[in-house]
C-alpha cells in the first residue's frame, strides 16, 4: 500500500495538468488479497470511482488552479461475499501546496478499514444533496466533503464549515438508512460518523482555526520569514493542546496528530530552540506515546 501512495503522489502532477475538475485524486483498486481472477471489474471500479471522484462539482464558488485539493483513494479488496458485494479498506490521503515552493503536505491519512458496499459495473455513481444516495455514494462523497472542509480551513478561518456539514449530513442519512459499518455515532472512534462528529464539535473549534494558522500564516510563509511562521505554528499547537484538554481521545484530533507528527518535528528541528522548545512540550503533552520521537526537536 505505501509503494503505491508513494507512486500516486510522484505522478498526480502530471494529471493535473491534464484535467480542470473541483478535486484532483488518483484512485486505485487492488484485489490481490481477495483471492479472485477476475481482473475487469476492478478496472472499472476503479474508473468508476475516478471519475466520480474528479467529475462531480463539489465546490460551490470558483478557485484557483493552486487552491484545488489532490489526494488519493487506495481501495484494498479484502472479501467478495457475494456477486457485485465487496469488503475492502481504504486509506484516503489529501494533500496541500504551500506557496513559495515544491512542498505539497499531507493534511490528512485516514484509514477506513471497515467498508462495505455494493457495485454493478454497468451502474453510473450519481451524487444528490439531501436525497437517497447508496452506501458506497456515500462513502465517496462524505470522504469528499470532509477534506474538502479541512482543505478550505486552511485558506480562512472555518471557512470549510459548509462541507463539513455536508459530510455530517450523508454520515446521519447513511445511518438513518441503517447502512451500518461505519456509519454508526457510537460505534468505534474511526467511524466516519464520529470523525465528523468531532470535527463539528464546537470545543474543537480552536483545532479548525489551527489549521488556519498552521497552514496560511505558518507553511505559506515559510520561505518569507520562517521564525514568523514557526511562531504561528506553535499558536496551532497551542489551539490544538487546549481544545485536547477538553477532549482528550478526539478522533479527530487523533488523526491530525498521527499525520503531522513527522512534518511537525521537521519545522522544528531547525529555528530559534526557545520556540523549538515550545514545541516539544505542546507535543509531549499531547501525544505522550510518541515523547521519543519528539527529542530531536530540541537536540
Amino acid at each position: 500500500m505505501k509503494r503505491i501512495i508513494l507512486f500516486f503522489f510522484l505522478s498526480i502532477s502530471v494529471i493535473l495538468s491534464n484535467q480542470a475538475q473541483d478535486l484532483f485524486f488518483q484512485v486505485k483498486v487492488d484485489a490481490s488479497a481477495a483471492n479472485t481472477s477476475e481482473t475487469r471489474v476492478f478496472t472499472n471500479m476503479e474508473n468508476s470511482f475516478s471519475q466520480f471522484i474528479n467529475d462531480t462539482k463539489w465546490i460551490t464558488e470558483e478557485v484557483e488552479l493552486y487552491e484545488r485539493m489532490k489526494g488519493l483513494m487506495a481501495i484494498n479488496i479484502t472479501g467478495i461475499p457475494r456477486t457485485s458485494r465487496y469488503q475492502a479498506q481504504m486509506q484516503v490521503q489529501s494533500v496541500r501546496p504551500i506557496y513559495n515552493s515544491n512542498y505539497e503536505s499531507v493534511m490528512i491519512n485516514i484509514a477506513d478499514r471497515n467498508l462495505n458496499f455494493d457495485f454493478t459495473e454497468s451502474q453510473p455513481l450519481i451524487y444528490t444533496q439531501n436525497s437517497f444516495n447508496d452506501n458506497l455514494v456515500s462513502i465517496l462523497a462524505f470522504y469528499a466533503n470532509f477534506l474538502l472542509g479541512m482543505d478550505f480551513d486552511s485558506f480562512s478561518e472555518l471557512g470549510g464549515q459548509q462541507y463539513y456539514e455536508e459530510a455530517f449530513n450523508i454520515a446521519r442519512s447513511a445511518n438513518q438508512q441503517g447502512f451500518g459499518a461505519g456509519w454508526k455515532p457510537f460505534e468505534n472512534l474511526e467511524s466516519r460518523y464520529a470523525l465528523i462528529q468531532s470535527a463539528l464539535n464546537s470545543q474543537l473549534e480552536p483545532v479548525r482555526i489551527a489549521l488556519y494558522l498552521y497552514y496560511r500564516k505558518g507553511l505559506d510563509m515559510m520561505e518569507e520569514d520562517p521564525e514568523a511562521a514557526r511562531k504561528s505554528i506553535i499558536m496551532a499547537l497551542e489551539n490544538i493542546q487546549k481544545a485536547n484538554k477538553l477532549n482528550p481521545n478526539s478522533p479527530f484530533i487523533t488523526l491530525l496528530l498521527q499525520t503531522k507528527a513527522e512534518e511537525i518535528i521537521s519545522i522544528f528541528t531547525e529555528g530559534d530552540m526557545n520556540t523549538r522548545r515550545k514545541a516539544y512540550e505542546i507535543m509531549r503533552e499531547i501525544s505522550p506515546a510518541n515523547s521519543e520521537r519528539y527529542e530531536v526537536m530540541i537536540k
